[in-house]
């Protein structure tokens, strides 16, 4: 007999001393979507920057080959959601969750999962508990950048030999869906905190194109202080935290502090 299934997210708790953030409810859930290829242990940098804050948390890694193999991103994606709605049942006084996606291997995952939140009728009951999504380095967009992306992550030359090939192909099948992402991202159905990390120094991410995400999301929020970005000017592809760890903290606290004030505006 096969030994019993590991759930798709790492599941850690809030640190022992950390505050309660958020007054008359459980902590909060902070669904952490790493970047293509990272590895746990720097990954959790990002998760101990939640815990430390009070929240509990969800984590995943994303691998290269799951994003370019038709199917694997939408059924871990689903894998996802079931845990997220596990837990969420298990621990009713739980009312506010948090993504934090990084690049296009955190991205598409978040993307794959609020749609399913917005359009699934067993999932719409979650809509309400999103409380905000921070979004580091992403979308990567450009046919360029993504072959970029999975070149820096390959393991030696043949496979970038490999990726050199296959990319491109992907890229033009997958175009609809670079679309359908980026409308997501944007949605106006997302009417919830939004902070967003990029640079211009990024050779991924063309912060253009982020400052046109930005724009968009900006006009679909009915409350423009939903929204909080930073643009650096030197720090490379979500390396952003270690470049500028104080501003970064800095923005993180204010995004913290945003979704307690409007909860408890809500309250009222």
């Amino acid at each position: 007999m096969g030994g019993q299934k590991l759930p798709i997210l790492e599941f850690l708790q809030a640190e022992n001393d950390s505050p309660l953030p958020y007054e008359g409810e459980d902590r909060p859930l902070v669904v952490v979507l790493g970047w293509m290829g990272c590895r746990r242990e720097h990954l959790l940098k990002y998760v101990d920057q939640w815990r430390k804050r009070g929240f509990n948390t969800f984590s995943f890694c994303s691998k290269p080959i799951q994003l370019l193999v038709p199917g694997v991103i939408q059924n871990k994606g689903d894998e996802m959601i079931e845990q997220i709605k596990k837990y969420l049942k298990e621990n009713k006084n739980c009312k506010s969750v948090i993504f934090n996606a990084f690049s296009n291997g955190g991205g598409f995952y978040y993307a794959h999962m609020i749609r399913q939140i917005h359009e699934r009728e067993d999932c719409k009951w979650i809509a309400p508990l999103v409380k905000g999504t921070v979004l580091d380095s992403l979308p990567a967009i450009r046919p360029l950048s993504i072959y970029s992306a999975f070149r820096l992550t390959s393991p030696n030359m043949f496979v970038t030999f490999l990726l050199a090939l296959v990319v491109p192909l992907f890229v033009v099948l997958f175009w609809s869906k670079m679309s359908s992402y980026q409308r997501i991202l944007t949605s106006k159905k997302n009417q919830w905190q939004h902070l967003i990390f990029y640079s211009k120094a990024d050779t991924i991410v063309h912060s253009d194109d982020i400052d046109k995400l930005v724009g968009k999301i900006k006009n679909n929020l009915s409350d423009v202080n939903h929204l909080d970005y930073k643009c650096f000017d030197d720090s490379p592809h979500v390396l952003h935290m270690r470049s500028h760890p104080k501003i970064y903290e800095d923005k993180l606290n204010h995004f913290v502090t945003s979704i307690k004030n409007t909860n408890l505006k809500n309250k009222k």
